[in-house]
C-alpha cells in the first residue's frame, strides 16, 4: 500500500504528485490519460490501472481534477465507491461552495472522509514557501492529512469544518484577480484610443502585477502564447462562469460576473477561445 494517491495529472496534480515524492511519500497517481503517467512513474510514484486501483492503494486520495462534475461521473460510472470506506478524500479540484457542501454528503454517505480545498497558486509555486492551499473539513481528518498537505504548499491554512469556506475564500480571490483583468483589459483600450502606446500603461504597473503580461501582450499582440501565468479565453470562461453560479445560488448580486461573461461570450464567438484571456480586447475594439 502507497502513502497516498494522486488522481488528475495535469499541470497542477502532476506538480502535487512530483512534489510528494521528492518529499519522500510513496505515491500512487492515476489519470485517464496514461501518458500523462510516465514521467511521474520515472520520477518514482506506481501508476494504477483504474480508479477502484488508485483508491484501494493508499489511505489518503488527493484529486485534482477540472471540477467537481468531473469528480461526480469518475465515481458514477465505475466500482470506486466500493473502496471509498475508511479512506480520506482531500478534494482540490474547483468547486462552487454548494458543490463543496453536497460532495461532503456525498462522501459521507460512503463511509468516507472529506476534506474540501482550493489551490491559490500557480503549479510552479507548489512544493514552495509561496505555495497557497486553504483547506476545511473536520479538524481530526485535517490533522491527519496536514504534513502531506504542508509539503505541497508552506502558505497551508485550515479554515475550519465549513466545508464551504475553500471554495468561498477562492471566489472571492478569483473575483479579485478577475477585476484586475478585465480591468486592464479596459484600461488598454483607453490607451488606444486615445492614440498612448499600451507599454505607458504597463510601465506604470508595480512588478509582479497579472496586468503587466497581460498588457504586454496586448502591446505586441502575441495573443497566441499563453505564459505561465497566464490562461485561455475559455479559462475565464469557466472562471466566470462559476462567480455567476455562486450568485445564483447565494441570491447575490450578479451585475460584475455576467458583464465579465458577456465579454468573454463575445471573444469566443469571434474565435478567441484557445488565446490568451487578454484576446478579450480585440473582441471589444469593434
Amino acid at each position: 500500500m502507497s502513502d497516498i494517491t494522486v488522481i488528475g495529472l495535469g499541470a497542477m496534480g502532476a506538480a502535487l504528485a512530483r512534489t510528494l515524492i521528492k518529499a519522500g511519500r510513496e505515491v500512487t497517481v492515476w489519470n485517464r490519460s496514461p501518458e500523462k503517467t510516465k514521467p511521474l512513474i520515472a520520477a518514482g510514484a506506481r501508476a494504477a490501472a483504474s480508479i477502484h486501483d488508485a483508491i484501494a492503494a493508499s489511505p489518503k486520495v488527493i484529486i485534482c481534477l477540472p471540477g467537481y462534475s468531473a469528480t461526480k461521473a469518475l465515481f458514477d460510472n465505475n466500482g470506486a465507491q466500493d473502496v471509498l470506506a475508511t479512506r480520506t478524500i482531500v478534494e482540490l479540484s474547483t468547486a462552487s461552495p454548494k458543490e463543496a457542501a453536497d460532495a461532503q454528503s456525498w462522501f459521507t454517505e460512503r463511509k468516507a472522509s472529506f476534506l474540501a480545498g482550493a489551490i491559490l497558486c500557480w503549479p510552479g509555486n507548489i512544493g514552495t514557501d509561496t505555495g497557497k492551499i486553504v483547506v476545511a473539513g473536520q479538524e481530526q481528518d485535517f490533522d491527519e492529512c496536514s504534513d502531506d498537505l504542508r509539503k505541497l504548499a508552506g502558505g497551508l491554512r485550515y479554515l475550519g469544518p465549513n466545508i464551504k469556506a475553500p471554495s468561498t475564500v477562492d471566489l472571492a480571490f478569483l473575483s479579485r484577480t478577475l477585476g484586475i483583468i478585465f480591468g486592464s483589459i479596459h484600461g488598454a483600450l483607453v490607451c488606444e484610443s486615445e492614440g498612448v502606446p499600451v507599454s505607458e500603461f504597463t510601465a506604470i504597473l508595480p512588478p509582479g502585477d497579472r496586468a503587466v503580461s497581460l498588457t504586454e501582450t496586448i502591446g505586441n499582440g502575441t495573443f497566441d502564447t499563453i505564459g505561465d501565468s497566464g490562461a485561455s479565453v475559455d479559462v475565464a470562461w469557466a472562471a466566470v462562469r462559476q462567480m455567476q453560479q455562486q450568485a445564483n445560488d447565494a441570491g447575490i448580486n450578479s451585475e460584475l460576473p455576467d458583464l465579465m461573461a458577456s465579454w468573454v461570450k463575445r471573444a469566443q464567438a469571434a474565435g478567441f477561445g484557445s488565446q490568451e484571456t487578454s484576446a478579450v480586447i480585440k473582441a471589444l475594439r469593434n
